[in-house]
């Protein structure tokens, strides 16, 4: 082959493809499963979601048994973060995920999810993998609410009043805690 067609070769691969590199799309069989330790939930027609960046990149429904497909084509997150949504329950955080192991991944997750806790006992968040923004969540009529005034006289409101933070309402869910970093419940 001549320096000529390799270099046109080139030339016209960079101009057609562009820069960005070529991502393969993810297939995923997923699976949502009662947690053993808490069974309260119903995972038929669960709403299953997965974000990157804040975006919704993909979006199903689970059958009757808890089990779902995805497919989507990753950009440049950095994360993916698997919610899901139903009857009775919140929006809760199933999981975050960095990289998948496959274009085909078969992927379990539980709910509510299981919780990781650090050296010190305190639950870590699964997006964030810290603790020091995770509370206990506290489901009631009363919501107790933190009123802050700042130096310049702006107020805000705050449902995290000692330690727990309040949902205010009286239906329980599913959620035991929540990540005031990342603003989610699992």
């Amino acid at each position: 082959m001549s320096p000529f067609i390799a270099i046109n070769i080139i030339l016209f691969s960079t101009l057609f493809f562009g820069f960005r590199p070529l991502t393969n799309p993810v297939y995923i069989t997923g699976h949502i499963r009662l947690n053993p330790k808490d069974t309260s939930a119903y995972v038929q027609g669960l709403f299953v979601c997965v974000k990157g960046d804040g975006k919704i990149l993909a979006k199903t429904f689970a059958d009757s048994k808890g089990d779902f497909n995805l497919t989507f084509t990753p950009g440049k997150e950095k994360l993916f973060d698997f919610f899901c949504q139903g009857i009775a329950i919140d929006t809760l955080l199933l999981s975050s995920v960095t990289t998948f192991e496959s274009d085909t991944p078969d992927m379990t997750f539980y709910i509510p999810a299981p919780t990781k806790k650090n050296t010190l006992g305190q639950t870590l968040c699964p997006k964030c993998k810290k603790a020091d923004k995770v509370f206990k969540i506290a489901y009631g009529d009363g919501m107790p609410l933190k009123m802050d005034i700042s130096k310049t006289g702006d107020t805000t409101y705050s449902n995290i009043v000692n330690g727990r933070y309040y949902v205010g309402t009286c239906l329980t869910g599913i959620a035991k805690y929540y990540c005031d970093r990342d603003k989610v419940k699992f």
